[in-house]
């Protein structure tokens, strides 16, 4: 009887012990990796195509500034022409020097960076932007020499077809996996550039920050006219 009550009272210890519930091991949370940004291998050879259109630009330009800088017609610009028109008007010039002499800046910075600059990504950001600048400057000189002046010019017109030549091939040639650019924005941001500084010229030239580069008052164009047209002569003296 003895060994039939102990083992009646360890039968009911056991069903009174709580049963352990099991423990569920969570599952592992796989981290997400990164995806590696693609490494752009550097250019073993100057872009030939962008230095080569950019050396063309140069010398257009620097022909134009020279020939400002003389007071000298350029070839095939007579006076009176559309040409000289174009080229003696107030945007014939910025600050006292040549216009051209800003687009000379401009394909040198290009042909610079088509020589020097051998690292894709920034090869290609900075010749786009630059460019860009560029190509919105030389519509702004084409827009108002067609709607303001009503002239053309055959210097104006050939360097904004190398300008939009460069800009095409430059956007043409854009790496197709740029590391951490992203393009929509990065296009916008030099728009926006651009715009600002093409209005900040436009202000320039319209006399809001320096009166004597905006328009002329015509009072004074028909004196110095009328003037001219009688030989009159200015006489001083100093004591």
């Amino acid at each position: 009887m003895g060994k039939k009550k102990k083992r009646k009272a360890a039968s009911q210890k056991k069903q009174a012990a709580p049963a352990e519930t099991p423990v569920q091991e969570q599952p592992a949370v796989k981290k997400k990796k990164k995806k590696k940004q693609p490494v752009l291998q550097k250019m073993d050879k100057p872009n030939w195509l962008l230095t080569g259109l950019a050396a063309a630009g140069m010398i257009l330009t620097a022909y134009l500034a020279i020939t400002g800088w003389l007071d000298k017609a350029p070839v095939l610009c007579d006076e009176g022409s559309s040409c000289d028109i174009v080229q003696q008007s107030r945007w014939g010039t910025f600050l006292g020097l040549p216009t051209a002499l800003l687009g000379f800046i401009t394909y040198t910075a290009l042909f610079y960076i088509g020589i020097r600059i051998r690292n894709p990504g920034t090869h290609w950001k900075s010749a786009w932007t630059i460019s860009m600048i560029g190509l919105g400057y030389s519509i702004y000189l084409i827009t108002i020499s067609m709607v303001v002046i009503q002239a053309a010019c055959a210097y104006c017109i050939a360097s904004f077809i190398i300008m939009t030549i460069i800009f095409g091939v430059l956007t043409f040639q854009r790496p197709k996996e740029l590391p951490e650019v992203n393009f929509a924005a990065f296009a916008r941001q030099t728009v926006i550039i651009t715009a600002v500084i093409i209005g900040g010229m436009h202000l320039h030239y319209s006399g809001i920050f320096d009166p004597m580069a905006g328009p002329e008052d015509p009072f004074l164009k028909g004196l110095a006219e009328h003037l001219t047209e009688d030989q009159a002569m200015l006489y001083g003296a100093y004591w």
